[in-house]
């Protein structure tokens, strides 16, 4: 019976621990995109186009992933 309220306890831990990645990578998103930008106001833009590749295939590519997964 011990078992119960420790894996509750578990679950709890794992949710937040989930909540904190999933704020640390919207911001990463969102540096990328404030990059990208600012390259691109510069006129650099082969760095505006290297930050709006990593966007594009790390974090919505990751996006992508996690939505098929949740689909099957």
């Amino acid at each position: 019976m011990d078992e119960v309220p420790d894996t509750a306890l578990d679950l709890a831990r794992l949710v937040d621990e989930l909540t904190v990645l999933d704020q640390r990578r919207v911001d990463i998103g969102e540096s990328l995109v404030q990059l990208e930008y600012l390259y691109a106001r510069m006129g650099a833009r082969q760095q505006a186009d290297a930050a709006r590749k990593a966007f594009q295939e790390k974090y919505v590519g990751r996006i992508y992933e996690l939505a098929d997964g949740l689909r099957t």
